[in-house]
């Protein structure tokens, strides 16, 4: 019973980028304590609270993230990388997490608690490196965060981002509702003029 229990989580694994939460598996039919004997014996990890992965494959920061703060929404250059709008890595993971979301910080993150209109608009999902769906802003968003923001970015940076930008088929309409919201119109005006929108 135990050879079919564990084979049951290792292809529910294989076909879940190898992640098996103890909600998927008591899904299943299988309790928890299966799970912790499959990591005692070496075929699965324990990555998060209620999460394992199966060994052989790669955690996906995002995900366990994700998983582990269900509220919060990956921004700024996180956003931008999981948008496919930035190649570098900087190591570090931007979070924005709604105010009433009661967290100290989360290890190796950039969190920033904000109020309802910059948590909510423009959100969407992305797909991560590693094939799963998380929270994020769209890219319309990513592009007034960089408006917003240009002293996080070094000066050859933002100057390439802002070249590119006409090539990310952006929404007209979005990007005007988000400038309003967060009062970068004017930016965004210069934007048109200098780089051809």
């Amino acid at each position: 019973m135990e050879n079919k229990k564990l084979a049951i989580l290792l292809d529910y694994a294989d076909l879940n980028d190898g992640y098996v939460s103890v909600a998927e598996a008591k899904g299943l039919g299988i309790a928890q304590t299966y799970l912790q004997m499959a990591v005692e014996g070496g075929q699965f990890e324990k990555v998060a609270k209620g999460l394992y992965l199966k060994k052989g494959y790669n955690p996906d920061p995002y995900y366990v993230i994700h998983h582990t703060y269900r509220r919060v929404v990956f921004s700024f250059k996180s956003a931008m990388r999981l948008q496919g709008l930035l190649e570098e890595e900087d190591g570090d993971i931007h979070l924005y997490l709604p105010i009433n979301y009661m967290t100290k910080g989360i290890d190796g993150c950039s969190c920033r608690h904000v109020g309802n209109k910059e948590f909510n608009l423009g959100q969407c999902l992305a797909i991560t490196p590693h094939g799963t769906l998380v929270p994020t802003f769209d890219k319309e968003r990513c592009f007034i965060e960089l408006l917003r923001y240009p002293e996080k970015f070094e000066e050859e940076q933002y100057k390439n981002l802002l070249k590119k930008a006409p090539s990310w088929g952006l929404d007209k309409d979005k990007l005007r509702e988000y400038a309003e919201a967060f009062n970068v119109i004017d930016a965004l005006k210069v934007v048109y003029r200098l780089f051809g929108f």
